[in-house]
């Protein structure tokens, strides 16, 4: 197994005195360098060097030198590769500060198999293996690797793999073997980290997609670009502020006297938070399109459009990342008086609904859907389906779009339901929308625009009040 520094790291010596390890987000001081240690680390600089040369390498200074290499390593500075006569196999290396390597922990007479939390992927074309309880990443760069994990899917004792059905020597694959156990890619009976009953309790209740969406989505890794990097500037064009208008017919909305109601005409602030609640089901009094009207402006109308230099970005009554502002609003409307049923798009700066098709089998599925969970079954009036543009925030922040995209949602539902709550409406947010069925109702490329979350409303005046 070869050992060298992890991509992105360099080993700086402005004096004798004074050496370190060095890498984005991460470093080791190693002060003044034994000869034995310098001359390994060198190695480590210069390509690598094989575990099997570090004593002749470091010679009186072994001990000092595999010291020095665990720390590295613990720290995510070193990478390891696994290689059969020249050929590279898998190089692994670590993915954050929290990576350890459990040496001495390999134990060729007990079963192993492969986390349910690891996964592959293409990346700069070539198969990626990812782990994010292990906080790894590794490069296969043999289809045999493949092959390997393949049959490790349930647990397989290292006796019955060989070179016959694997293809890898004895020696490599034990090597291989023993690099994925014990950084903890390949666990020991379904176990998926050494922890603590209670971190395994907390392990098994996560989906592996939740958990990499976690990590990933947080800016997590080394290896990771995160935050607002514009890395599509001088690329592609920074999507519009505002979705183009392509409907020719349009109806206006109310819009609520702003004045009026600070001058004491609306519910305190207060009162509308202690009374907000999901209320399922339908009130006494029908929607209006009044109604409609007074949620839309107050809750997701475009205040103001402002010029930056990648183009325009706009103020709503909901915060959003960046200002971007990559949410689109889609009413289904069942019924509200004075609107005809149909799926319509919500104009935010001109503040009107764009009419895009009658009720359709896709529109009806939508609102049976969200059909209230408790008797008696009822449609809500009105379902406002909350898309996504997501490239909008994508071209501006890499890793975390659409982690932004879903807090984006999150902030723009309670204002929706202080709004309703605020007008005596009946309000509820709904846990899943089917995202097929939206894309033909609105005709849009769910690449493009991707349902994120949905928000059903109907009349106010309950016949009771609602626990």
């Amino acid at each position: 197994m070869r050992l060298s520094l992890a991509e992105g790291v360099a080993l700086r010596c402005p004096d004798a005195e004074d050496a370190r390890v060095e890498g984005p987000g991460r470093s080791l001081r190693l002060g003044p360098l034994a000869p034995g240690v310098r001359a390994v680390f060198e190695s480590l600089a210069d390509g690598g060097i094989h575990e099997a040369e570090v004593p002749a390498a470091a010679g009186s200074d072994a001990t000092l030198a595999w010291y020095w290499l665990d720390l590295a390593g613990d720290g995510g500075l070193l990478s390891w590769t696994v290689e059969e006569r020249g050929n590279l196999l898998l190089t692994l290396t670590p993915a954050s500060a929290s990576f350890l390597r459990h040496r001495a922990t390999f134990d060729a007479t007990q079963p192993l198999q492969l986390s349910r939390f690891a996964h592959t992927r293409m990346a700069e074309g070539r198969a990626v293996l990812d782990c994010p309880t292990v906080h790894a990443t590794a490069a296969l760069h043999d289809r045999r690797v493949v092959s390997l994990l393949f049959d490790m899917a349930r647990p397989t004792l290292l006796a019955r793999l060989n070179q016959f059905n694997t293809g890898i020597e004895s020696f490599t694959l034990r090597e291989l073997v023993r690099l994925l156990a014990e950084t903890g890619i390949l666990v020991p009976n379904g176990l998926d980290v050494p922890a603590s009953e209670e971190t395994q309790t907390a392990l098994k209740q996560w989906e592996p997609h939740d958990l990499l969406f976690h990590l990933r989505s947080r800016g997590w890794g080394h290896q990771t670009r995160a935050g607002a990097t514009y890395r599509f500037r001088g690329e592609l064009p920074n999507p519009p502020a505002l979705k183009p208008s392509v409907i020719q017919e349009t109806v206006e909305l109310y819009r609520p006297d702003l004045e009026a109601l600070r001058a004491g005409g609306d519910r305190s602030f207060t009162e509308v938070v202690e009374a907000r609640r999901s209320l399922r089901g339908r009130g006494a009094t029908p929607l209006t399109v009044r109604q409609l009207g007074e949620l839309l402006y107050r809750a997701a109308r475009v205040r103001d459009v402002r010029s930056t230099q990648d183009g325009e970005i706009t103020d709503r009554p909901y915060p959003s990342a960046g200002a971007v502002y990559a949410l689109e609003l889609y009413p289904m409307v069942g019924e509200c008086q004075g609107l005809a049923p149909g799926a319509y798009h919500y104009d935010p700066l001109g503040h009107r609904l764009e009419k895009l098709s009658g009720p359709t089998p896709e529109f009806h599925a939508l609102l049976d859907e969200a059909r209230a969970p408790v008797e008696p079954y009822e449609r809500p009036e009105v379902l406002m389906v909350v898309a996504a543009r997501v490239p909008r925030l994508a071209w501006k922040y890499e890793t975390l779009a659409y982690s932004l995209v879903l807090q984006d949602t999150g902030a723009l539902v309670q204002t929706l339901y202080l709004v309703s709550t605020a007008l005596g409406l009946r309000p509820y947010a709904l846990g899943r929308s089917d995202p097929d069925f939206f894309q033909r109702v609105a005709g849009v490329d769910g690449f493009g625009e991707a349902s994120v979350g949905a928000f059903a409303v109907s009349g106010g005046d309950p016949p009771e009040s609602a626990p």
